[in-house]
């Protein structure tokens, strides 16, 4: 997400104007890379507080669960690396009710790799992990199918394992389906993520090792149902790598807490051992400042929370409401 007029440079300018050390000016040509430095620093003092901006939350791409498979690798995620999963939606996609079905999965730190479950199977949990620490399949082998996941009438349970690694060491993920062909596919070595290759009439699509994919909690069952999962996570900072770049995704309503940040990091920075201890204080209370700023997010109800599938206390015989503390019997 990104909606910043403001770039890296006016912050700079306005900081050097209130006198505080410049690091553009640094000697032997190191100005540059000390400004972006410090920048980064700032900003991921700025974006790793624990409260979960809304201005740096992005919706994932969604995936679609297969029969018997726990790992999908995926290409790179929108807006830039994952930080950490902020809540997923699933939808039981092929279900006919009107509403569908959908609900939220819990993301977790780290999953194990999990048995089958049995026929009736629902996904309660997920965790992102790179491409390269997730389980992958085989080439299913010769004119073998791999059916359409999304319609009323998509097969349940007979698609094989849609990723394997492939001879010249790269990650495949169908993105097209239809009939395998004679032999096994491969991409030439090191061939960068997004090149495809074709197989029969399967499209498979190269992800890089380093892109973050999902594992769920269980194997899909054999019998369905297809589940679209859709993470929203909050992302990564981002990485300055030019003074003209906005500020982004930082909005201009927090720029004046980027700046405070940044003037802290300047400081600490300076060979003056007052001018260091100065900044030292004034990052605690840049930190403090965004703290209380961060605090008109609890006058909004927090979306999580745990609500009982049944009445924690028992309805009263004949009438409709539950006994209390004030009506007991």
């Amino acid at each position: 997400m990104g909606n910043s007029t403001i770039s890296l440079q006016n912050c700079y300018d306005v900081i050097a104007a209130q006198g505080v050390f410049d690091p553009r000016q640094a000697a032997s040509g190191y100005g540059d890379n000390l400004a972006l430095t410090l920048a980064n620093d700032a900003m991921a003092d700025l974006v790793c507080e624990r409260f979960n901006h809304k201005w740096n939350s992005q919706v994932g791409t969604a995936f679609y669960t297969n029969a018997f498979q726990q790992d999908y690798p995926q290409l790179a995620q929108p807006g830039g690396p994952i930080g950490w999963g902020e809540r997923c939606d699933v939808v039981d996609i092929n279900n006919q009710t009107v509403p569908k079905p959908v609900w939220q999965l819990t993301w977790r730190r780290q999953l194990n790799r999990a048995g089958w479950l049995g026929s009736t199977w629902i996904a309660t949990q997920i965790c992102w992990m790179y491409n390269s620490d997730l389980t992958l399949g085989t080439w299913p082998g010769a004119h073998v199918t791999y059916y359409p996941l999304l319609g009323v009438n998509a097969p349940a349970g007979q698609n094989p394992i849609m990723n394997f690694l492939d001879a010249n060491g790269n990650i495949l993920i169908v993105t097209g389906f239809g009939t395998t062909g004679t032999t096994a596919p491969a991409a030439a070595e090191g061939a960068a993520e997004g090149t495809t290759v074709t197989d029969g009439t399967v499209t498979w699509t190269v992800v890089s090792p380093t892109s973050q994919g999902f594992r769920l909690d269980s194997l899909g069952s054999g019998a369905g149902p297809v589940y679209q999962i859709t993470p929203i996570y909050q992302l990564d900072p981002p990485l300055f790598t030019a003074q003209t770049q906005l500020i982004n995704p930082v909005p201009n309503s927090y720029a004046r807490h980027f700046r405070r940040l940044l003037k802290a990091a300047c400081n600490m920075s300076d060979k003056d051992p007052e001018k260091k201890k100065e900044g030292q204080n004034d990052r605690i209370a840049a930190l403090a400042a965004l703290a209380e700023a961060m605090k008109q997010g609890d006058r909004e109800l927090n979306l999580f929370g745990v609500v009982p599938a049944q009445p924690v206390v028992q309805q009263r015989w004949g009438f409709g409401r539950p006994r209390t503390a004030c009506d007991p019997y």
